[in-house]
């Protein structure tokens, strides 16, 4: 477990989130987790993970040079390939949890799908994701640092070091770059903030068909129910139809 960042600031807010509780409701209390945090290790992320068998993975993308200098003129596979560099972890890593916080609207679209790409090997078909974005383009985030307090309540901070250059996404963008993950649930914030849960691809499809199917099963169940009446119905009749046959045959 990596050890928290010293240069961090004093918390000045708490977000009550509805969402980030789904990121552990299938957790596998005999797995061991693996956590991405795109950011510093703050204390009380540590402290809230103590609780799991887990390995947190901290990566402060925010200050990585190939991402706040960008007059370099990188191209999308260089900048793949400086992401494949932040994500060599040992062979065989699959992440189960990653942690965004508002990391995504300060990536410009050729980063946006760079990143994707480098991380989709890491993910599979379990993979949690939690961040912010933005409803509409005209909302501005703040430079913030995000850590959990509990799994309701996450912890923030001013970020200190100089900002990066902002690139909002929409929702469809976002999609359409980001498209290792879909979009599980979605709340719009009163700042305009839009908090994110994200699930693998196959994932969300999986749970998309199971959810037709209790659908499917709930709307057919009165018709299965009157099915099943009819055909105890036939069956009576034709145990009492045979009975007064056999009587018939007796006289």
């Amino acid at each position: 477990m990596d050890e928290p960042s010293r240069r961090t600031g004093r918390i000045i807010a708490r977000h009550q989130s509805k969402l980030l509780a789904g990121l552990f409701r299938s957790i596998d209390p005999e797995k061991r987790l693996i956590v991405l945090e795109i950011g510093p290790a703050l204390p009380e992320t540590v402290e809230f993970f103590s609780r799991y068998r887990c390995r947190l993975h901290f990566l402060d993308l925010y200050s990585e040079p190939f991402l706040r200098d960008r007059d370099t003129g990188m191209s999308e596979k260089e900048l793949r390939h400086e992401f494949e560099k932040q994500f060599d972890f040992p062979e065989g890593t699959q992440i189960d949890i990653c942690l965004f916080g508002d990391f995504l609207s300060f990536l410009d679209d050729r980063a946006l799908r760079a990143f994707n790409s480098a991380l989709r090997p890491r993910i599979y078909n379990g993979t949690r994701a939690h961040g912010f974005g933005v409803h509409h383009l005209a909302v501005k985030l703040e430079h913030h640092q995000y850590g959990i307090i509990d799994s309701d309540n996450l912890s923030i901070r001013s970020r200190h070091a100089d900002r990066m250059p902002y690139h909002p996404h929409s929702q469809v963008e976002m999609a359409d770059m980001l498209n290792c993950f879909a979009f599980a649930r979605g709340l719009l914030l009163p700042s305009g903030k839009l908090e994110m849960m994200l699930m693998q691809i196959s994932d969300i499809y999986e749970r998309d068909v199971q959810t037709s199917l209790k659908r499917l099963l709930t709307l057919a169940e009165p018709l299965i129910i009157v099915v099943i009446a009819l055909l105890i119905t036939v069956i009576i009749l034709s145990v009492v139809f045979m009975i007064l046959d056999t009587n018939d045959l007796a006289f």
